[in-house]
């Protein structure tokens, strides 16, 4: 696909409001260089040559956490990618089919096809449609099951609750795909701000208390010979 069409579409309000914008500057740039590996692989890479190239496990991890890198069974899979190839595959099919004048019509309802943003608003609740919810909101659900294994982890069902409340009052939540993978983001990105502002340490250390005290002025000597006379 690299080298009949070596561009994909980029989408400017989901890089700066989906999932992604959860990471820094290291997480976008490495999704980003991870984005055209991937096109120019024909959306065909698995994890064991994705761990290979990129050796920042950690980072990768993060992706993997915020739903913008996924995998099934052994291969990486990154949504939005697989759509565009899908479609244009259709359409450079219908191209070499048809006939000049035919294929030109082909050629618009594929572009057409191309431009319309696919659904994802019920795939989460689509996901839990058969399991025991036990929050949902707008297009997003979480499991009960789903809610055990991230209260497993450590969390609390208060800060988990208090995370829910938040993602739900957030006026971009409709970006988000899996409540699942954005709950425990969220919890993840609010436990490393704790340990940054634990590891702060003081600027200036307080003084120390002297050692002797400070000799009694003249006045309050004679002042004391006196009260020690009467």
């Amino acid at each position: 696909m690299a080298k009949e069409l070596p561009y994909f579409r980029f989408t400017v309000s989901e890089w700066l409001n989906g999932d992604i914008s959860m990471g820094g500057y290291e997480h976008k740039g490495l999704f980003a260089d991870i984005c055209a590996w991937y096109w120019f692989k024909d959306c065909s890479i698995t994890t064991e040559m994705l761990h290979n190239k990129y050796n920042n496990t950690q980072l990768l991890d993060d992706l993997f956490d915020y739903g913008v890198l996924k995998s099934d069974d052994e291969n990486v899979v990154i949504e939005f990618l697989d759509e565009q190839f899908d479609t244009l595959n259709i359409l450079l099919k219908d191209r070499r089919r048809a006939g000049r004048k035919g294929g030109k019509q082909k050629a618009s309802n594929a572009k057409a096809k191309l431009k319309q943003t696919s659904s994802y608003k019920d795939k989460d609740k689509d996901n839990n449609k058969d399991k025991e919810v036990y929050r949902e909101f707008a297009h997003l659900s979480l499991s009960k099951e789903e809610f055990e294994s991230i209260k497993a982890t450590g969390y609390t069902q208060r800060r988990i609750d208090d995370i829910l409340d938040s993602i739900e009052n957030y006026k971009n939540n409709d970006k988000y795909k899996s409540l699942n993978l954005t709950v425990r983001a969220w919890l993840k990105r609010d436990k490393d701000k704790v340990v940054a502002v634990s590891n702060v340490q003081p600027k200036y250390e307080p003084e120390p208390l002297p050692e002797t005290w400070a000799p009694m002025p003249a006045s309050l000597k004679k002042l004391a010979s006196k009260i020690g006379k009467a």
